[in-house]
């Protein structure tokens, strides 16, 4: 009786979770770093063959054997988010094992008694360890687990001692926040090992380094523990003792070596990542040789080994580029299994995860996407017959040079002559090259501003050939033939430079029901534009639905750095020019009667939050702070924005951004910025409900689900990590909407679809 009960409470709290998205529900699409295509396999080391062991169109991973090898337990984010679930090895059906709440569970690990299992969990926020009495035929309740870590940073992979008194995890808690290397804005963190009581006492942190160490796994004599560790995609397997003493690197230089693995007392198996492909080896611990053990042809990962010495890891082949998603992630465009249905106090939200770098941006009307996608996978592809021409002219000027030397020698020129001659013709060259490399490759600065600065070579070089050509001596005509050259070079760039190179980006209409794929426009330049700056950045419909609003541009630069935005109309496939200044203007919102337009601009020289109101165009914020990503709610009464004004300093490289919101006061003015969130980390693309009382955002404030290098050897997440939030504007009452360890953000928020 007990046992039905439980599956009935499970089956009431799965219900409006797994019940299919209905038309009449309000949407919610956010981009999403998922991977696609894992399912587990067994490992046959001797003939080096892999066999598929769970399949599901969602994600299956982490895979871990029961002590007496009966049964393996794995994650599967069949529901949306990682669940565990539970197989015997003999066969059948897998199953939830905890019951099914909003929160992520991964990362299992089984006692070598038998007793106990402990995994990761988000169930309390971060993510920390917890430990259940393992129960094989029941379905557990997350709720009655014991946190054994309980702490503000994230806790990830235990693996028990072969005593099962103790647990080694990895942890990132002892470490400051970073920035991303090269991409400033984004956050970096650092894991060490650490081991815990089963009872979660006599926590001890064993690893003290500045590069991530993590996934540690006990020796069979329980004496040593192994880990990996290093820079980043230059990871080594290492060796130390249960004190954190006598580190020894184990496997060899040039090897990205992730996810230990004890096989036997002589061997150790980890994943060997480069780039996107992924290797199961085995580590013979005596010589250090290393060898596949599984087929190349799969990328393999995360392998487990059982009692019996079965091997099983997670994995697939890697998925190709669809129409449907062309110019994202290879795959499909939707995340397996979305519509995720969630309720949000009376109203029902459809949930799509949207596998794109941004969301792409739902028609109001339909069921359709619009993407964009380039045919640029090389910069080699941008290069037009233009560029090679004028290459061929600065050739000539080089030959000229030479044969300038040869002219001064026959007319018996002195020494000096050779000298001066070469190198005051070469630094001529040199500073027309050095200004097209900086300003037209490097800043991309826009055509007229590029063109000025050309005008001033033009002028500089007809001087100096008239000079030359006026005057008598032996260098006077090498001079005007190479100043002449310089001339035609820049005379050549200000009537070419908008054709040297071509950047297209095509835009497509997706039915994300049926898959099917229609061209609607290719944007290919733009007057003024630099060729560099095509780039297409932050696409959302408007809240009519008549127009779809998208930044072009470079938009990591300065305030000055070139970029407007355009309102496309996918009926008559025109493009309109929403802004044109000199300085860096994007990412753009419309109302839903369109006379309100919102967006982030540069012109005052910091970047600030502007409302176009008809013909007046108002500066919102007006200060010395960083602003970003605005919006402005259906009715035209709300914007809300990403501003650093209260954000924390970061190795003094850049400020922490949170939501702030505004309203219109009865008066027709602008109140004051409210703050309405305020995590220690990044949040940011906000974003309206239909109806303006939520915003939806993205946000660093639960921190990270699992190891950093794991993770960024799979997919590349700059946001370590995002989770879409969404928040009451009048109540401050806050949900949760995604629980998962992939970069995941830019969420857009629809009314439904009319039926």
């Amino acid at each position: 009786m007990k046992k039905q009960c439980q599956f009935f409470l499970a089956f009431l709290v799965l219900f409006p979770l797994l019940a299919p998205g209905q038309t009449s529900n309000e949407r919610v699409f956010y981009s999403s770093f998922r991977p696609e295509g894992w399912d587990l396999f067994l490992v046959d080391q001797e003939a080096e063959t892999a066999s598929r062991w769970v399949e599901n169109e969602a994600l299956e991973y982490n895979p871990a054997w029961s002590a007496d090898g009966e049964w393996v337990i794995f994650t599967s984010e069949r529901f949306g988010f990682p669940k565990l679930f539970i197989r015997p090895t003999t066969g059948g059906e897998a199953r939830l094992l905890l019951t099914h709440e909003s929160s992520m569970q991964d990362q299992a690990a089984l006692s070598p008694d038998g007793q106990w299992i402990v995994f990761t969990s988000t169930h309390e926020g971060q993510s920390d360890i917890y430990r259940l009495p393992f129960q094989p035929l029941d379905t557990l309740s997350v709720g009655d687990a014991l946190n054994l870590t309980n702490d503000p940073g994230g806790d990830f992979r235990p693996a028990f001692s072969p005593d099962g008194q103790s647990i080694a995890f990895c942890s990132d808690r002892g470490h400051p926040i970073k920035t991303h290397p090269w991409f400033v804005f984004a956050m970096r963190r650092t894991g060490d090992i650490y081991t815990v009581h089963i009872d979660g006492s006599n926590l001890q942190r064993l690893t003290k380094g500045e590069e991530w160490e993590g996934s540690p796994t006990y020796s069979k004599d329980g004496q040593q523990i192994f880990y990996y560790g290093g820079p980043r995609e230059a990871a080594r397997i290492y060796s130390m003792s249960l004190s954190g003493e006598r580190k020894k690197a184990l496997s060899p230089e040039g090897i990205n070596a992730l996810c230990p693995e004890v096989l036997d007392e002589e061997n150790l198996l980890f994943t060997a990542n480069s780039g996107d492909s992924f290797t199961l080896m085995k580590l013979e611990l005596a010589t250090g040789e290393v060898d596949s053990i599984a087929p190349v042809d799969l990328n393999l990962l995360g392998a487990k080994v059982a009692p019996s010495g079965q091997i099983i890891c997670y994995g697939g082949q890697a998925p190709q580029e669809t129409s449907q998603n062309q110019g994202g992630f290879n795959g499909d465009i939707l995340v397996a299994g979305a519509p995720r249905t969630q309720s949000l106090g009376e109203r029902v939200l459809d949930i799509y995860g949207v596998r794109r770098a941004f969301a792409a941006p739902p028609n109001p009307q339909d069921h359709t996407l619009i993407i964009d996608s380039s045919s640029i996978t090389k910069f080699e592809d941008t290069f037009t017959p233009w560029l090679f021409i004028g290459i061929g002219i600065l050739a000539i000027g080089v030959l000229l040079i030479i044969a300038g030397i040869f002219n001064l020698r026959k007319k018996g020129a002195t020494w000096w002559a050779y000298v001066v001659f070469p190198i005051a013709a070469l630094a001529g060259m040199a500073f027309l090259a050095l200004q097209f490399s900086r300003g037209y490759m490097m800043n991309a600065q826009p055509i007229s501003q590029f063109r000025v600065v050309m005008i001033f070579f033009a002028l500089g070089f007809a001087a100096a050939a008239q000079m030359a050509h006026r005057a008598d001596g032996k260098m006077a005509i090498p001079f005007r033939n190479v100043a002449l050259v310089g001339l035609v070079c820049a005379l050549y760039l200000i009537t070419v430079a908008p054709h040297l190179l071509f950047i297209p980006n095509t835009l497509y209409e997706v039915n994300y029901k049926t898959n099917e794929v229609k061209e609607l426009k290719t944007i290919g330049s733009l007057p003024g534009f630099n060729p560099l700056n095509m780039r297409i950045i932050d696409s959302k419909y408007s809240h009519a639905g008549d127009k779809v609003l998208f930044s072009i541009g470079s938009f990591r630069g300065d305030e000055n750095t070139q970029g407007d935005i355009f309102a496309f109309d996918p009926e008559t496939k025109e493009l309109e020019r929403m802004t044109d200044s000199k300085a860096n203007d994007g990412f753009g919102d419309v109302s839903l009667s369109g006379e309100q337009f919102v967006f982030r601009s540069g012109r005052s020289g910091s970047f600030d939050i502007y409302l176009q109101d008809g013909e007046i165009v108002t500066n919102l914020t007006e200060d010395e702070h960083r602003e970003n990503f605005p919006v402005i709610s259906a009715d035209g009464n709300r914007v809300a924005f990403c501003t650093d004004r209260s954000g924390i300093d970061i190795e003094d490289k850049i400020k922490t951004m949170d939501i702030f919101w505004m309203e219109k006061q009865e008066a027709g003015t602008w109140g004051e910025p409210q703050q309405l969130t305020t995590a220690k980390g990044q949040d940011a693309h906000p974003h309206f409900s239909p109806n303006g009382d939520w915003i939806i955002f993205t946000s660093e404030e639960a921190g990270i689900n699992d190891e950093e290098p794991i993770i960024q050897s799979v997919i590349f997440g700059p946001q370590m990590y995002g989770e879409i939030f969404a928040i009451h504007l009048e109540t401050g009452n806050k949900v949760r909407l995604t629980h998962n360890k992939w970069e995941e953000g830019a969420p857009l928020w629809y009314a439904a679809v009319p039926e």
